[in-house]
């Protein structure tokens, strides 16, 4: 059973190490925005548009359809916030062999404030048929990820963190699309995506045992709507409870597809994630102020089982 160790590490820092020789191995050209996140090497074809979204997402559209399978480094919050509609017309509707990299995903832009937040973007991109939408669970499930974005016979948006995160001893090799079962339980679903929201499933999980309740809780690495129906059929037929957690906004995110996948069975849902604009902050001052802390979601948690209307 996976756990949390004391180390911690940066998607944002394994996607820089691992690019330049994936995309040199794929043939991919990468098309950056001056975000700091892309090592460019001699083998890699680097292109640096500055800080100008909508332009390298045209730039990447524009290649693809000449042949070059492409790549777009920006900050999540600005790739969905000022390129959306060069997103849904240039890459999903023709389906492109894009993969759009969003970094400081969540509420890691920390101090940087609402402008850098992206809690957004999981909710909007979901919303584009033919779009994977992937986030990687921890630094080791970055590298295989991004390569299968880079295989993908179509568009794909891959969301980092941006400083160390928890990482996970004995978490399963992610395949894309596929769930993990990270933990069995009869009673309770509790369905996390994302780093921060992994840790705080387990520890819940752990703390939920205690008083006597049987989470399972399962490793959404895949977050779009062709994930959601599998999610939904990867949860225990006796959970009679379904708990999602993630740094997002929940109108719309991960729980929302989800829930809508296994609404027919009737199961009560409880969202737990962002719910509004948050302040400037430190990473994890922002997770406690949105309720998102192991201590919080367990108070959540233990509430709703004794009331789940």
């Amino acid at each position: 059973m996976p756990e949390v160790t004391a180390e911690r590490a940066s998607t944002r820092a394994a996607f820089a190490d691992a690019l330049p020789e994936l995309a040199a191995r794929h043939g991919v050209l990468v098309v950056d925005t001056d975000t700091g996140s892309v090592k460019p090497t001699a083998e890699m074809d680097y292109l640096n548009v500055g800080i100008a979204e909508n332009a390298a997402i045209g730039l990447a559209a524009g290649a693809e359809h000449c042949g070059r399978r492409a790549l777009v480094c920006t900050f999540g919050a600005f790739a969905v916030s000022r390129a959306f509609e060069f997103i849904k017309l240039d890459i999903a509707y023709p389906r492109r062999r894009v993969c759009i990299v969003g970094t400081h995903g969540g509420a890691s832009g920390g101090w940087l404030g609402p402008t850098h937040h992206a809690t957004e973007d999981l909710a909007l991109m979901s919303a584009l048929p033919h779009m994977r939408v992937v986030v990687p669970a921890d630094a080791h499930q970055t590298a295989p990820l991004l390569e299968q974005c880079l295989r993908h016979d179509g568009p794909t948006y891959l969301r980092l963190g941006r400083k160390a995160s928890p990482l996970f001893a004995g978490l399963p090799v992610p395949e894309l699309g596929v769930p993990q079962v990270v933990r069995t339980g009869r009673d309770i679903a509790l369905v996390a995506t994302g780093p921060e929201m992994l840790s705080t499933a387990l520890d819940v999980a752990h703390a939920l045992a205690d008083e006597g309740h049987s989470a399972q809780v399962v490793n959404v690495h895949t977050v779009d709507q062709e994930a959601a129906a599998a999610t939904g059929r990867a949860l225990a037929g006796e959970c009679r409870l379904l708990v999602t957690l993630e740094e997002a906004w929940t109108s719309g995110g991960m729980g929302a597809q989800l829930a809508a996948a296994v609404g027919a069975r009737g199961i009560p849902w409880l969202p737990i994630g962002v719910t509004g604009f948050l302040p400037p902050g430190t990473h994890a001052s922002l997770l406690e102020a949105g309720g998102l802390t192991a201590d919080s979601v367990l108070r959540q948690v233990l509430k709703f089982v004794t009331d789940p209307r």
